[in-house]
């Protein structure tokens, strides 16, 4: 699962600057999609949350999750 960046220009030096978008943004991006979280998938990203882990590992455990055996 990659993580999703917004590209822009710095105006300083003009190279390209990427940073993430953060979860407000994805979440509007979704909704507009109409893509919505099942009780599932929203259980699970609470689950990893509390545990406290954050980037990869985050994104590990979700996909792990999902794999079907």
């Amino acid at each position: 699962m990659a993580k999703t960046v917004k590209i822009g220009r710095s105006t300083i030096s003009g190279r390209f600057v990427t940073r993430a978008i953060g979860p407000r943004k994805a979440t509007k991006f979704a909704s507009v999609e109409g893509l919505e979280l099942s009780a599932a998938s929203r259980e699970i990203a609470q689950n990893t949350k509390s545990r406290g882990l954050r980037g990869d590992a985050y994104r590990a455990e979700i996909v792990k999750a999902f794999k079907k055996s």
